[in-house]
């Protein structure tokens, strides 16, 4: 077997050369990381119910009037997953303007991506292809799962910094890269958990897989062999602040190999 972290190897992987494997390429931002350590994620948000919790989603009221399905904004939001089997998911909602959604018929129990799929314009450097901040919860509404934002710029996908390893897969991590815009102490930790579908004790442990600690400007991991991650896995970025609240952004890559 090639070595899986060997460049040329990557780029076959990319090109869907190389049956059963993937690239994941995940990134996430937090404009607010404060002083508990939280998501690298818009709002700092990632929510891991148990199996038993699995729920449906929906896009959350509130939007802008331009988000909705003939208008000018987003038209349609593509959210992909994980359910209650460890399986990966995917669903489309059409937008509704300021109110909710229609709820999903699929049930999930992480959400690590949603983007704007159709879009009412034509999109430019100055117009976007969403005109509001696009959340969504659950079905029955309460608690937010993700938020693509539209700050500065709409952005049209979520950034979140933590991804799930379905079922199936077992993970590799093959780098990864951070920022901070601040000259205060920040700690960052990339963790993994496995076993997210247990439903009782004992439970795998929430582990450090590395811990960076930046002061103001970025670091790089790269290591000379990919760190195994898992199957059914947690993993990614938690940050929080010596005091006050800093942006945060964080970028890495999983190679995804099918069982």
């Amino acid at each position: 077997m090639a070595y899986i972290g060997n460049r040329e190897f990557l780029i076959e992987v990319a090109k869907g050369n190389i049956a059963g494997h993937s690239i994941i390429h995940k990134f996430g931002k937090n404009i607010s990381t404060n002083t508990s350590f939280t998501p690298v994620s818009v709002g700092g948000i990632y929510q891991t119910p148990q199996t038993g919790s699995a729920t449906t989603l929906r896009i959350k009221s509130g939007g802008n009037a331009n988000d909705t399905a003939a208008g000018s904004g987003a038209r349609k939001v593509m959210l992909e997953g994980i359910d209650e089997t460890g399986a990966i998911v995917t669903e489309e909602l059409t937008t509704a303007g300021a109110s909710a959604s229609s709820t999903t018929t699929t049930t999930f129990i992480r959400l690590y991506r949603a983007y704007v799929s159709e879009s009412g314009t034509y999109g430019t450097s100055s117009t976007g292809s969403h005109s509001g901040a696009i959340v969504i919860e659950n079905g029955g509404g309460g608690t937010d799962w993700a938020e693509i934002s539209v700050t500065n710029y709409p952005k049209a996908q979520t950034e979140i910094g933590v991804y799930t390893i379905p079922n199936g897969y077992t993970g590799y991590l093959i780098n990864a890269f951070g920022f901070t815009d601040s000259s205060k102490t920040t700690e960052l930790i990339f963790f993994k958990r496995t076993g997210i579908l247990d439903t009782s004790a004992p439970y795998d442990a929430v582990r450090i897989v590395f811990e960076e600690r930046v002061e103001g400007g970025e670091f790089k991991v790269d290591p000379k062999a990919p760190i195994l991650l898992g199957t059914a896995c947690d993993c990614g970025f938690m940050a929080k602040v010596g005091t006050g609240s800093a942006e945060v952004d964080v970028d890495f890559e999983i190679l995804l190999i099918e069982n």
